[in-house]
């Protein structure tokens, strides 16, 4: 899909790490633990129906930790996973993260490496947003960020554990839910990456570029195409991607 996140600036007070902010920046994000563990077990009973066993999907949601490449390669599953696509695609459904920590570095760069890493693990879309609203409010502060990072993290893993062990089969309106999993998680990108009008044209190529790859290539190579031409299209035209 097109990459068009616009950085906001940076404040100019000098960031630090405390506690009172990461306190606010968990309670902020409670909720997320529910939101967030309600997809994880989805995708956690997904994992145990394509027959991965329960450490390896564990891992895929604690080392990937990527909700939209995870049920990107979800749908791509097959008897012989099609491993070179599954990569690429992980690979671009998060290359936003690399517009997303360039601004964090605009808004912590000052910080010590040690301090910011492990926050940085745990780096959500949500948690970015809103830190980067918070910094407005109160100043940059990384304590905000890993402590609106643990309660996503929390659901994320704890939920995709959680759903691989419940008792149950994958059929009915749960089957439904699993299939709409890359939809549901490609729709919560529209906030940060729709910018009116001017996103009609990339986005609407990379669809139809998305559906002529999966009717006369394989869908597995679709979502990987059709997102690099509309990237590609929105930055030959001067957008900020």
């Amino acid at each position: 899909m097109p990459m068009t996140i616009i950085s906001d600036m940076a404040s100019d007070s000098k960031p630090r790490f405390t506690r009172t902010a990461f306190r606010r920046g968990f309670l902020e994000a409670l909720p997320f633990i529910l939101s967030n563990g309600i997809a994880g077990m989805v995708m956690g009973v997904a994992y145990r129906s394509i027959g991965l066993g329960f450490i390896p999907s564990a891992l895929f949601s604690v080392v990937v930790y990527s909700g939209t490449a995870q049920a990107v390669t979800l749908g791509m599953w097959a008897s012989a996973p099609p491993v070179i696509p599954m990569v690429l695609a992980c690979i671009a459904t998060n290359a936003r993260y690399l517009l997303i920590g360039a601004h964090l570095h605009q808004l912590f760069g000052k910080l010590r490496k040690r301090i910011m890493l492990p926050a940085l693990f745990l780096l959500a879309d949500a948690s970015w947003l809103m830190t980067t609203a918070d910094a407005k409010r109160h100043g940059p502060d990384a304590g905000y960020l890993l402590g609106a990072s643990v309660p996503m993290a929390i659901g994320w893993m704890g939920g995709t554990a959680l759903g691989y062990g419940m008792p149950v089969s994958m059929d009915g309106p749960l089957a439904v839910a699993a299939a709409l999993l890359p939809a549901i998680f490609v729709a919560s990108l529209l906030p940060i990456q729709w910018h009116g009008r001017r996103s009609i044209l990339p986005w609407g190529l990379s669809a139809a570029v998305a559906v002529l790859v999966s009717w006369l290539i394989a869908p597995s190579w679709a979502m990987l195409v059709g997102g690099a031409i509309g990237t590609a299209a929105s930055m030959a035209r001067g957008d900020d991607v």
